[in-house]
């Protein structure tokens, strides 16, 4: 998949929040390619969350994605100089844990990269830094909502 102007993608199967503090990206090798080879992309997983249907990676805290919520879109904007992308990822959690709601909450408070996995077990990564990243975790009823957006030069970045 190519970067291009404004894509949707409706089949995020796991999302993973990896605190910036436990993976620092090779810049020098993938800062602004649409593509990062999967060789040279190795994060600590350790303290990571993954809001998914099964743990996309091992050693991440697992909160239960709801089916068919995940959405990611990349909005690229020509008016800001270095074509600024604004990144969103959304989906609903499955909270009915109590101690879901913990890990929900700390998701807002600790920023996070993040690795995006699809439903065709394709993977893609957003970087972010205190700057660029903000999550939102919002309880409506009986629904749970999970919004992160982060602004970056790069955007969605393929894992191939």
């Amino acid at each position: 998949m190519n970067n291009c102007k404004e894509f949707i993608l409706d089949d995020v199967m796991a999302i993973t929040a990896i605190p910036v503090t436990d993976f620092f990206p090779s810049t020098a090798t993938w800062q602004l390619t649409p593509t990062i080879e999967a060789d040279l992309f190795s994060p600590n997983l350790t303290n990571a969350i993954t809001i998914g249907l099964q743990a996309a990676t091992t050693g991440a805290t697992l909160i239960p994605i709801m089916r068919k919520t995940g959405k990611a879109k990349d909005d690229e904007s020509d008016s800001t100089a270095g074509r600024l992308h604004t990144v969103t990822v959304t989906c609903e959690a499955d909270d009915r844990d109590l101690s879901v709601w913990n890990d929900l909450l700390s998701l807002e408070r600790t920023t996070s990269h993040l690795l995006l996995t699809f439903r065709d077990q394709s993977r893609a990564f957003v970087q972010a830094t205190e700057d660029t990243y903000l999550c939102n975790v919002e309880r409506d009823g009986s629904k749970t909502s999970v919004a992160f957006q982060v602004q970056n030069i790069m955007g969605i970045q393929m894992i191939v």
